[in-house]
């Protein structure tokens, strides 16, 4: 027992400061942790379909259960979450956290405990944990989120890999997959190491849960998800169409490259098909050098952190809790034989990626506002640099340029004839209505009727929407695949209706249209 002790006294501080913030979460607000509970509790009743995909409806059900005094958004998360979380539907809201989040706290110290013994960790680096990750474990469960279980189950599923137990490593992977998406990125490893007996039982497993998942939640709302949410999700839409606490390399490059009258007027150049053609050579670029480094580096741990670093590096919207996942490269630099000097740097910028508060630059002018991408990319480059002779930089440079060549030359993209009504406008305007010849919103915050336009309106007259586009005397006005509502004429020269482009699935805000 004494020797135990003296073996994993290092875990004590990380105990210590789980401990402090299980108790702190306690009188907490429910937050993120909200998103999970009610979608099971409503999936439990059997009120479970797209529209919890909607905030506004999504927030409506909640505030008729008893909860005024929450907002959340289900986006992007999947149907097979709501599943997940049936099992704490019976328990309150306060009480299903507090489970929740002492059940992650238990399996997060477990896959500490199996990483470092597997691969013979000296366990004083374990005291580095608490400081490094302060943050991400303090929101983490402040905000009842998922991260410590997704990082259970792709650690457990890495440590089946390495043990070619390749049934336990595609039920924890197809969990994780079937949880957050992003991890699916690690089909690339399989495929560039030609594994593809492992790769077949992921996929078994992963159609064998979501076939059981759809029991529950039937198969219209994963087709809503896979054809209207997903899409949307992928394209850095969540909530509003700029959103500087991502820290996103997608979102880095859409305010340089992406003008907007009201959320973006300052672009650097206004060059929408530049944005994406930089996208695609990016993710190519992380591909193609992902490859090398399967295929060519035989230290395991530094391969999987390679596509762990890809996951958060190429995902639209980042956030805080996504960062406790950088363990996996934080163990593999301490594992590695590089100086002691490179991994000081290395811990000192995990430390400043981790803890550096938004607040001290988010309200910066860009680009440093966006400093904690330029540390994560950093991080990134020097991460690479120590195994760069194992990867083919000229490979990598042609396969990146040649998409960007063409998608720069051949992609045409009609400019957005709809300009935002509101500056500085809410997340959310679910509806709106003319009273007194005011346009009159109707908030999601605490407001419940604001006048937007100071000009009084002398006529007005709805429009229709047809296949979900405005029309006007038989004149098509909208081609984009938003969702849209309300559409009417204003003094036979404005067209506004409620739309979500550009914006996370059902965020409506007033969009207009001056007529020539």
């Amino acid at each position: 027992m004494k020797s135990a002790l003296l073996k994993y006294y290092p875990l004590l501080a990380l105990l210590l400061l789980c401990g402090f913030y299980l108790f702190k979460a306690i009188d907490f607000p429910a937050n993120d942790f909200a998103n999970y509970y009610f979608g099971g509790k409503f999936l439990a009743k059997g009120n479970f379909s797209s529209n919890i995909y909607f905030p506004y409806e999504f927030n409506k059900a909640i505030f008729d259960s008893g909860y005024p005094n929450i907002f959340v958004s289900y986006a992007p998360n999947t149907p097979f979450l709501a599943f997940s979380f049936l099992l704490f539907a019976g328990f309150s809201l306060a009480v299903a956290k507090i489970i929740f989040n002492s059940l992650s706290v238990v399996l997060f110290f477990f896959s500490i405990y199996r990483l470092f013994n597997h691969y013979k960790i000296d366990w004083r680096y374990a005291l580095l944990i608490p400081v490094l990750f302060l943050v991400p474990i303090k929101n983490n469960l402040l905000f009842g989120q998922v991260y410590f279980l997704l990082f259970f189950l792709l650690s457990e599923g890495w440590l089946a890999y390495e043990k070619k137990q390749w049934k336990s490593m595609s039920l924890f992977w197809s969990l994780a997959i079937l949880l957050k998406v992003f991890p699916v990125l690690l089909v690339a490893l399989f495929i560039f190491r030609k594994q593809w007996k492992p790769l077949s039982f992921w996929v078994a497993f992963c159609l064998l849960l979501l076939g059981i998942s759809i029991l529950f939640t039937g198969v219209d709302i994963w087709i809503f998800y896979l054809q209207e949410v997903l899409p949307k999700a992928s394209n850095g839409e969540i909530a509003t169409g700029f959103v500087d606490n991502y820290q996103s390399v997608f979102m880095f490059l859409k305010r340089c490259f992406v003008f907007e009258t009201i959320e973006n007027p300052n672009a650097f150049y206004n060059y929408p098909n530049l944005f994406s053609a930089l996208m695609v050579a990016f993710k190519i670029g992380v591909l193609v050098i992902g490859y090398f480094i399967s295929k060519r580096n035989s230290n395991t741990l530094f391969v999987f952190s390679y596509w762990i670093l890809a996951m958060i590096l190429l995902s639209p919207y980042g956030s805080t809790y996504t960062f406790i996942l950088l363990l996996f490269p934080f163990l593999a630099l301490l594992k590695s034989e590089i100086s002691n000097t490179k991994k000081v740097a290395f811990c000192l910028i995990i430390f400043l990626i981790n803890n550096f508060s938004l607040s001290i630059f988010i309200g910066q002018e860009f680009p440093f506002s966006y400093l904690r991408m330029l540390l994560l990319f950093l991080f990134f480059v020097l991460f690479l640099l120590q195994f760069r002779q194992k990867v083919n930089w000229k490979a990598v440079a042609m396969l990146s340029l040649f998409p960007l060549f063409l998608i720069l030359f051949f992609k045409t993209t009609k400019p957005e004839k709809s300009t935002i009504l509101l500056e500085n406008g809410p997340t959310l305007v679910y509806d709106y209505e003319i009273n007194n010849n005011s346009l009159i919103g109707h908030f999601w915050d605490g407001r419940e009727k604001v006048i937007l336009w100071n000009t009084k309106i002398q006529t007005f007259h709805p429009l229709k929407l047809k296949n979900n586009q405005v029309f006007y005397n038989n004149q098509q006005l909208t081609f984009d695949k938003s969702h849209k509502r309300k559409p009417i004429l204003i003094d036979n020269k404005t067209v506004l209706y409620l739309s979500d482009y550009d914006r996370g699935i059902g965020f409506y805000t007033l969009r207009k249209i001056t007529l020539n």
